[in-house]
């Protein structure tokens, strides 16, 4: 009674509400639980799409802690030094009153985020004229937000009666503008510019082009870069543009296909997937475009130091057929344990693990020689890399990245004897 209060007060619990729909949060506030000694003294803010892949609040880079409350009954509000959008809110506490238990009462103050959202599935596209043009605005501009798993994918490409043209793209996590005259890639007929990282990480990321005079803006989430335009890029006039692929879709590379979602895309003012949405004559949908943003079920984990570990239950009785695991891992670190576990009656101990930028699966068992295999290479560039161990009856092959780089025929069954451990 007199708000929420769990069973444990301990640093594993946290409090979460569905705000029923993607909603622009500005504040939070929280009481302790009335009548009681029970009140947090510092909290920590989450915030989720799906409540299933979290973001942390931070401000100025750090994950950011608020004050909590002194009593039972003061009400404590804070405003949030950036607008966050969301449809689940998880408040952790960090601390509460030493005399009581972990209490609260919570408010979050906002209004209801409207927006026009687009999926697109890896082999669709969207593809607009833009004659006549847009309502003329005293800078041209894109603005858009999009969120992928994807570290590369074409976000956008428009071309004009001039043989200009500029593309959006995703490349290994970062967001590249170029801008072109024709077909040419002849040197001095391209711009190249790269703002960003990481951006496949399945959170939103704002992309905005502010086109001035002689300079463009490009915009990622907080990050602005000014670029001068080449003497060659003079007019900022296009009359198409497709999104989710490039202009040349007769031999379109569907590696270069954009795989997510994209959000409230506007040119000059005009929403264009909203005019998607209605149907407009000016649009032409190809593939599976769908008006809503698909979230998969894959969620990530950080290990973030070297304490930093993950325990799963095993099996709990031998898998005679053989056994199978997969993961992906993304990091810049050059040695790192990916996993442990023990063989069947201790009769040895597996370990996957990183070294040199390389993955190495190792077998322990005593009065054998050690088994290892190895796969990939360079694989500490900050990418999402898959490995997939698989060991039967008679064979035990790892693969990396789909490219099985090693097997063995071992004359024992690999499979977990016990809990798996991860990093």
């Amino acid at each position: 009674a007199g708000g929420w209060s769990p069973l444990n007060s301990d640093k594993y619990q946290w409090l979460e509400v569905d705000l029923g729909g993607r909603t622009q949060i500005t504040a939070v506030a929280t009481q302790g639980r009335y009548g009681s000694s029970d009140w947090q003294t510092a909290y920590q803010l989450m915030f989720s799409d799906s409540g299933h892949n979290w973001k942390q609040y931070r401000w100025e880079g750090h994950i950011g802690a608020f004050p909590g409350n002194s009593n039972a009954d003061s009400v404590v509000q804070h405003k949030l030094r950036h607008l966050v959008i969301a449809r689940f809110v998880r408040l952790i506490p960090l601390d509460w009153n030493p005399n009581g238990r972990i209490g609260l009462r919570l408010e979050a103050y906002g209004c209801l985020y409207n927006s026009d959202t687009a999926n697109f599935d890896g082999d669709s596209s969207l593809f607009f004229k833009l004659s006549p043009r847009p309502i003329q605005t005293s800078a041209d501009s894109i603005y858009l937000k999009f969120k992928t798993m994807k570290n590369s994918g074409i976000l956008l490409h428009a071309e004009g009666q001039n043989e200009l043209s500029f593309t959006l793209e995703l490349q290994k996590g970062q967001l590249l503008l170029l801008l072109r005259k024709g077909r040419s890639l002849s040197i001095d007929r391209l711009h190249l510019v790269s703002l960003g990282s990481l951006l496949d990480d399945q959170h939103w990321h704002l992309a905005a082009v502010e086109h001035h005079s002689s300079n463009l803006n490009l915009t990622v989430d907080k990050n602005t870069k000014w670029v001068a335009i080449p003497p060659w890029f003079t007019h900022w006039d296009y009359d198409q543009m497709t999104v989710g692929t490039d202009q040349n879709r007769s031999s379109r590379n569907s590696n270069r296909n954009f795989h997510g979602c994209l959000e409230n895309l506007v040119y000059n003012g005009l929403n264009l997937i909203e005019l998607a949405k209605q149907k407009d004559q000016r649009v032409t949908v190809m593939g599976n475009v769908t008006f809503s943003c698909s979230e998969p079920i894959y969620v990530a984990v950080t290990f973030t130091g070297p304490l930093s570990s993950l325990r799963l239950p095993g099996a709990t009785e031998l898998h005679l057929a053989g056994t199978s695991v997969e993961l992906q891992f993304r990091t810049w670190e050059k040695e790192g344990l990916l996993l442990t576990f023990d063989l069947p009656k201790k009769q040895g101990t597996v370990w996957l693990h990183l070294k040199e930028a390389t993955v190495y699966l190792q077998i322990h068992m005593a009065g054998r020689a050690p088994l290892e295999l190895k796969a990939g290479s360079a694989l500490n560039d900050g990418q999402w890399h898959s490995v997939d161990l698989k060991s039967g009856q008679e064979d035990l092959t790892i693969t990396v990245d789909g490219t099985t780089g090693a097997s063995a025929s071992p004359a024992y069954l690999i499979t977990p004897g016990g809990q798996l451990f991860f990093g």
